[in-house]
């Protein structure tokens, strides 16, 4: 990770959950997306962080590699810089490519650490994200729209996950961004964040 990592954090100092936030491939923490994501979890009253993959902020538009090794260890520090510890629960929320980080990451975790940790997912990338073996919390939220498969699709490539408690929840008409397909107008993107959160999600 750079010695200056581009991040937003919030510390509530009573919170005992941790909300790290990754983006997708062509949009950083500066996105009108992420920072409604940002937004969202601060308003629940949790510590937050977004923050950019380090190919971003050298001005690249390719991440590290299949290993997704930089990314990884991206995340990592952000989890060191937040004193991740200290918190009872930390949630992994990633759009896209932040979803198949959150994956990677969470499969070297060890399993009966899983509990600490819950995956929310905002464009599930099928034939990239694998999941399976995580047993902790997972949302998705998926655009029936969207371009790697609906949530159906999801569901089949879910198919003998470790998890016994998974959301499923589509948006009707949204692409992969939550966008209407025919003009790019992000008219779903609102909706989508407030499945993210709704149920009592924290």
């Amino acid at each position: 990770m750079s010695k200056d990592p581009s991040f937003y954090f919030y510390h509530n100092k009573s919170s005992k959950q941790l909300d790290v936030i990754m983006h997708g491939l062509k949009e950083g923490m500066e996105s009108r997306f992420i920072k409604k994501v940002f937004r969202s979890s601060k308003e629940r009253g949790n510590s937050v962080i977004s923050f950019n993959f380090e190919y971003l902020t050298r001005g690249g538009n390719k991440s590290s590699g299949i290993e997704l090794t930089e990314e990884r260890e991206s995340l990592q520090a952000v989890l060191d810089f937040c004193r991740s510890k200290n918190y009872e629960h930390i949630k992994l929320i990633g759009k896209s490519l932040g979803g198949i980080v959150l994956a990677r990451y969470l499969k070297d975790i060890e399993e009966d650490k899983h509990s600490k940790f819950s995956a929310l997912i905002f464009g599930y990338d099928i034939g990239y994200i694998d999941i399976k073996s995580f047993t902790g919390s997972i949302r998705i939220i998926q655009g029936s729209k969207d371009k790697y498969g609906d949530i159906n699709a999801v569901k089949k490539d879910l198919e003998g996950a470790k998890s016994k408690n998974i959301d499923f929840i589509e948006i009707e008409g949204a692409s992969h961004s939550y966008c209407n397909p025919e003009n790019d107008e992000p008219i779903y993107v609102d909706k989508a964040i407030r499945s993210a959160f709704s149920f009592n999600q924290t």
